[in-house]
């Protein structure tokens, strides 16, 4: 394991932890706005990267500009968040807090995914990026392995 599986464990579970405590209500708002910048700050990154190259090589400039956006939409988000739980106050009541738990783990592996892929742009076509690709979190996270070995034993369930 490497420094940034335990980088990425550690955002999910405090992710996780933080949404549990917020609850179910603030906790799906914030998941589907993390859906949302994700993929907002991945097509438009590689777009300002080569508008307004502030880096070296594009690939860097891709990777800032991707971090740079998604914090931005994520602040946003959580702003937004607040007034919008205010006027539905959406809940679960007992179940708050496990569902908020759950969803917070999928918004941490929304912020660990952007986390390992802005390392994988910043440092493409080197053996840090395939140190990063092959690592456990690499392959969970940006590859989807396991995610893909589930749908592939769903999609052959109806073969038996």
């Amino acid at each position: 394991m490497t420094w940034f599986d335990v980088v990425a464990i550690l955002l999910i579970a405090a992710i996780a932890w933080l949404e549990s405590i917020r609850g179910f209500g603030r906790a799906i708002f914030d998941f589907v706005g993390g859906l949302i910048a994700l993929k907002i700050s991945t097509v438009a990154s590689g777009w300002l990267a080569t508008a307004m190259p502030l880096m070296e090589s594009e690939a860097s400039a891709e990777a800032f500009w991707m971090v740079m956006i998604f914090i931005v939409l994520v602040v946003l988000i959580i702003i937004a968040t607040k007034f919008i739980y205010e006027t539905t106050l959406l809940s679960l009541d007992v179940l708050d807090p496990v569902v908020g738990g759950v969803l917070g783990f999928a918004s941490g592996v929304i912020a660990a995914h952007v986390f390992l892929r802005a390392m994988l742009a910043a440092y493409a076509d080197t053996d840090f990026a395939n140190t990063v690709l092959n690592s456990f979190m690499g392959q969970e996270i940006v590859q989807f392995r396991s995610y893909r070995y589930v749908v592939q034993a769903l999609q052959n369930l109806g073969n038996w």
